[in-house]
């Protein structure tokens, strides 16, 4: 709040907050990519750097593909604009911020916006801003390593497609549909957290139940204990604050409340890491070439179990046809493609 009329150290504070954070792997590119362009071009340097902008993720965890980086930009824009927009609207009354200059109070909205999700600097007193604006804090916060870890997570693929090694036909579907996938990512991420915050709201409401009874004590509200323990999950910082003390409200806390927080803080330090070892980092070894052979044997297993309703004699398979090798069925012919491609699959490795 000392900063809340220096904008330099403001805009160069919301430049460093992003590119350090969600923004990460899109700076990243944009580096790679400026690099590429600067180098002569068919220079050793030239095709490392088109490597890496082609085959990001066999490179880097947060490397992403040009299609995934754009995707991740426009959601970065999309949630500071939001917030931005929620800052000047409901405020406009607002004693918190009517004193401040209208250029200063865009500078500060957008700061606080960028802030909101990582960072936990708080450049007004966020106590004494519109409920809603809170409530829309409060959101940001929880949903601060969504962007990235969708990212992650959709770029995640097998490269080896091409060699034959297919994933099940219902990731194939997540794949062609990205509506769907976020979608099925956000209902598993809503299922893994939502149970933790609440358990840890209701242990604190217990905890703290007499003083959230007492109506003399305005700032201490079931509100304000669910803003600490979203921040607190989201690994944010920010804080309503309490009138009496210059600290976070959680230092009202009893013991136990204050245990709830630290186990808060722990476990939502860990939601944003993968649910499995990530392509990114896996090296050629036989341990895993014997794993990409199994796979695509498992593969190659439920597809011909799966191929019940072709016909042998049209080459219909529910509803599509394919042309298939004189003298062979469609069913044969199938089934002989699959094999040529494991085959080459395992030759390749």
């Amino acid at each position: 709040m000392s900063f809340q009329n220096a904008i330099f150290p403001l805009l160069l504070g919301i430049f460093l907050i992003i590119i350090g954070n969600t923004g990460f792997p899109c700076m990243l590119r944009f580096v790679i990519w400026v690099a590429s362009r600067l180098v002569p071009q068919n220079s050793t340097v030239w095709e490392e750097l088109r490597f890496l902008l082609d085959h990001p993720r066999r490179c880097f965890t947060l490397l992403f593909p040009a299609g995934a980086t754009w995707w991740l930009f426009a959601i970065l824009v999309i949630l500071n604009g939001v917030d931005l927009i929620l800052f000047i609207i409901l405020d406009l009354n607002d004693p918190a911020v009517t004193h401040l200059a209208p250029g200063i109070r865009f500078v500060d909205g957008l700061f606080q916006a960028a802030s909101t999700r990582t960072a936990g600097f708080a450049v007004v007193n966020l106590a004494e801003l519109h409920q809603a604006v809170q409530v829309s804090y409060l959101i940001m916060m929880y949903i601060s390593v969504f962007p990235v870890a969708i990212s992650m997570r959709r770029t995640n693929v097998y490269e080896e497609k091409s060699l034959g090694i297919y994933a099940s036909p219902s990731e194939q579907e997540d794949d062609a549909n990205e509506p769907s996938y976020i979608g099925a990512h956000l209902e598993r991420q809503l299922s893994f957290d939502l149970w933790f915050i609440f358990l840890g709201l209701f242990i604190i409401a217990i905890v703290e139940g007499h003083r959230l009874e007492n109506t003399n004590e305005h700032a201490f509200t079931l509100f304000a204990v669910l803003f600490e323990i979203v921040s607190a999950y989201g690994t944010v910082g920010l804080s309503l604050g309490y009138p009496t003390i210059n600290a976070s409200f959680s230092a009202e806390f009893k013991t136990l409340a204050k245990l709830v927080i630290i186990a808060m803080q722990v476990r939502g330090r860990h939601r944003g890491l993968p649910y499995e070892l990530d392509r990114a980092v896996l090296l050629p070894s036989e341990k895993l070439q014997a794993k990409e052979a199994g796979e695509g044997q498992r593969m190659l297993q439920r597809r011909r179990s799966s191929i019940g309703g072709m016909s042998a004699v049209d080459g219909q398979v529910e509803g599509s046809q394919f042309r298939g090798e004189p003298g062979l069925s469609g069913y044969e012919n199938e089934e002989k493609r699959k094999e040529e491609n494991l085959e080459a699959a395992q030759e390749s490795c």
